[in-house]
């Protein structure tokens, strides 16, 4: 479920990211191909965030009654994770047009790179 979860997370941050700089990319019409891909695997996304935040919190209960960095990457992971799901759902109901959500889901996307790079470099206390 790990592998999964980054896998999928790396994919739409890559696909993200090709979507928002396609105009100084050399992409035609395959960008449809990618946006469509972009939001099929981000409704993968949201099934399998959840189940593995909560599996990944229960798991890890002991160690969260104290403060450590990786507490706070991973709560930045899931903070950003939740706000991506929610603009990413804002974004495929009313579209690009309204800039808020845009900017929102621009940002958790590097808020969730940060996280997830934080959280891997961090020592793991056991």
């Amino acid at each position: 479920m790990r592998r999964l979860v980054i896998a999928s997370a790396c994919f739409l941050i890559v696909t993200g990211l090709i979507l928002t700089w396609q105009d100084s990319l050399p992409i035609d019409e395959e960008d449809l191909f990618i946006s469509l891909l972009h939001i099929w695997v981000g409704f993968f996304f949201i099934v399998i965030f959840p189940m593995y935040a909560i599996d990944h919190l229960n798991t890890h209960r002991s160690r969260l009654t104290k403060f450590s960095w990786t507490l706070l990457s991973g709560s930045l992971q899931l903070i950003s994770g939740i706000g991506l799901v929610i603009s990413g759902l804002v974004l495929l109901l009313w579209g690009n047009e309204l800039k808020l959500p845009v900017t929102v889901h621009y940002l958790l996307t590097f808020t969730l790179i940060a996280g997830l790079i934080a959280h891997w470099r961090i020592p793991k206390n056991k």
